[in-house]
């Protein structure tokens, strides 16, 4: 009976945890989440632990009378959706057995667990926007000038529709600080009353310039750039410029020179512009351009590096320039492949702190968490809501002579494709 009854506790504890955990989630509703069952244990959890497919595309032709018996024939080319657990490891907050029996006997179990779901959130979401801010390869605006007016925010709009974004929900994610500068221009508000307290506080408009949600968040990423040198900075080396190459991962390795010799750095989150290849429009393979000009694709660093005593880097972006002819060119990206002595524009000022807002589709990125086995103690009890695994936790600390309960949850993290996402800033 006492573990029964132990059970029936830990049902409750979960209960009242995920109705607080639920009311104050707001990035995390607008990606696709997943369970995951099971990892490649030899990657320790890095990138590449998890994966899932990729959809395959194709190149519609053209013929006069019908007859394609000699045309090429589109190429089936599947790609995988590789992703990691968390870096950071697992999220816990473990509290006394006292504090819960105390709460359960004042039926004040939702007041006792509120601040640890609320907290347990802000911790997956503040991960989830410096994994978007670094995964997003489009970039809209002057990252040195914050968001002023709506045209802003409409530009990346206009650029997640002209690069051939997929159907399906859009979203826009502010600062609290950039809502105060569109306050004055505000025409538009109302949340569906059905919705969570936090996402209810959050949206600031709907249906605007081509996203579903223009929303407020406090958790959006933070960096500091890197001091690269006067420059100028060029590719040392041609990358490869297939879809095979990067159809796993849709990021690249690139050789840079011209960094500042041993001092010279770039830092995760910056972006860089290559003034040479054009975005193209990854559905109809067309150049993007705005009032004329082609928009120029940009990468985006994912890991810091330092140059070396010759003024050379290799940086892995998030980001794949691909370019191939014909049939084979259904995933093409840009108008041009990158090329040995391309010029590269480091974006932003040296050694400046940025919070970029972020603009991207659902499918952009994918957040998720790892399934966590049942552990060996008093009871121990995972339930598994929208895509998250949560595990209570009852144990014991024989030598301090009491109990204790921990909540843990594991998150992963997976790009679908990074040009579906965007660091969002202002204009002059």
């Amino acid at each position: 009976m006492a573990n029964n009854y132990q059970s029936n506790i830990n049902n409750k504890l979960l209960k009242s945890f995920i109705k607080g955990f639920e009311s104050n989630t707001v990035l995390m509703n607008t990606v696709s989440k997943q369970l995951v069952n099971d990892f490649d244990p030899s990657t320790g959890g890095a990138y590449g632990a998890v994966s899932m497919k990729r959809p395959p595309q194709y190149v519609p032709q053209r013929t006069p009378d019908g007859d394609m018996s000699s045309a090429p024939v589109n190429p089936v080319r599947a790609g995988k959706v590789q992703g990691e657990v968390s870096p950071q490891g697992y999220i816990t907050v473990y509290i006394n057995n006292t504090q819960v029996e105390e709460a359960l006997e004042a039926d004040q179990l939702d007041e006792l667990l509120r601040p640890v779901s609320e907290d347990m959130v802000t911790e997956c979401e503040s991960e989830l926007a410096l994994y978007m801010a670094k995964n997003a390869a489009l970039s809209s605006g002057d990252i040195d000038l914050a968001i002023n007016k709506w045209s802003d925010v409409a530009r990346g709009g206009a650029l997640l529709k002209e690069s051939g974004a997929p159907s399906g929900k859009k979203y826009a994610a502010i600062s609290n600080f950039d809502e105060v500068q569109l306050a004055d221009l505000q025409t538009q508000l109302g949340v569906n009353p059905e919705v969570n307290e936090a996402w209810a506080g959050a949206v600031v408009k709907q249906r605007f310039a081509g996203f579903d949600q223009v929303l407020t968040t406090n958790n959006l990423a933070e960096y500091t750039s890197g001091a690269p040198g006067a420059g100028p900075v060029t590719l040392s080396a041609t990358p490869a410029a297939t879809y095979t190459a990067y159809k796993d991962t849709y990021r690249m390795s690139l050789a840079l020179t011209g960094l500042t010799v041993t001092t010279g750095t770039l830092k995760a989150g910056q972006q860089l512009q290559f003034a040479s290849s054009l975005l193209l429009n990854m559905r109809n393979r067309k150049v993007v351009r705005e009032s004329g000009a082609g928009v120029p694709i940009t990468l985006t660093v994912l890991e810091d590096v330092t140059a070396d005593g010759s003024g050379n880097v290799t940086v892995s972006v998030s980001g794949a320039a691909i370019n191939e002819a014909t049939v084979d060119g259904a995933f093409n990206t840009t108008s041009k492949a990158l090329t040995s002595g391309d010029t590269v524009t480091i974006l932003g000022t040296a050694s400046t702190t940025y919070r970029p807002a972020l603009a991207y589709c659902e499918g952009f990125v994918g957040m998720g968490s790892v399934v966590l086995p049942k552990l060996h103690a008093l009871d121990s009890s995972i339930m598994n809501y929208k895509g998250v695994s949560i595990r209570v936790h009852r144990f014991s600390d024989g030598a301090a002579n009491i109990n204790k309960y921990r909540f843990d949850i594991l998150p992963t993290f997976a790009t679908f494709n990074p040009f579906w996402g965007m660091q969002l800033a202002g204009s002059a």
